[in-house]
C-alpha cells in the first residue's frame, strides 16, 4: 500500500478536499481521509491528487475548480499517474 497526501484532492471533478490522505494498492485508490496529524509511512505530495475512476493523478501546482478543467484529459507533461 503507498499513502500520499496533497493540499487538495478532487473527487471525479464534482467536489475538492483539503488536506487530504489517499490509500492506493496496486495503482487503485482504495480509501481517501482528511490529514489531521503527521502519518508514518506517507508522502506529502502537495499540489494537487485527482481522482478519477478510482485512479489517482498527481500535479505540483495547487489547481482551483475552474484550473481544473484544462487539465481534463490528465495528459498534461506537469501531472503523473500515481
Amino acid at each position: 500500500m503507498r499513502r500520499v497526501a496533497a493540499t487538495r484532492v478532487y473527487l471525479d471533478d464534482k467536489s475538492f478536499l483539503s488536506n487530504h490522505v489517499v490509500e492506493l494498492s496496486d495503482g487503485q485508490v482504495i480509501h481517501h481521509y482528511p490529514l489531521s496529524g503527521e502519518l508514518p509511512m506517507t508522502e506529502w505530495l502537495g499540489g494537487t491528487i485527482i481522482i478519477r475512476s478510482l485512479q489517482a493523478y498527481h500535479t505540483p501546482l495547487v489547481l482551483s475548480p475552474s484550473e481544473l478543467s484544462a487539465y481534463d484529459s490528465c495528459s498534461d507533461s506537469h501531472i503523473q499517474r500515481l
